[in-house]
């Protein structure tokens, strides 16, 4: 399946320096899938080396029938994740 970065996606690699695999190597290997009710968008999590620190980083994206449209990465920490849950604001995929 074709993978693509949105023009926020590719802006936000370089702000933060992420490298440009990255997004697409979360969304291939992430096995901690959520859904977002409130963007409607899908979110894949996975530990990862980020700025030589081992670091939970989140994509979220657009799945459609002949590509998925990746819009944004960041860190995120297993608190925040705990607390998308339980409030109802994601789901387990």
């Amino acid at each position: 399946m074709e993978i693509q970065y949105s023009p926020h996606l590719q802006f936000k690699l370089a702000v933060r320096r992420i490298p440009i695999e990255l997004p697409e190597r979360i969304y291939r290997e992430s096995k901690q899938r959520y859904y977002n009710h409130h963007s409607v968008r899908r979110v894949a999590v996975m530990e990862t080396l980020y700025q030589r620190h081992r670091t939970l980083m989140m994509i979220a994206y657009d799945q459609f029938a002949d590509h998925v449209e990746i819009i944004t990465i960041h860190p995120i920490t297993r608190a925040q994740i705990q607390d998308r849950l339980r409030d109802g604001r994601w789901s387990y995929e």
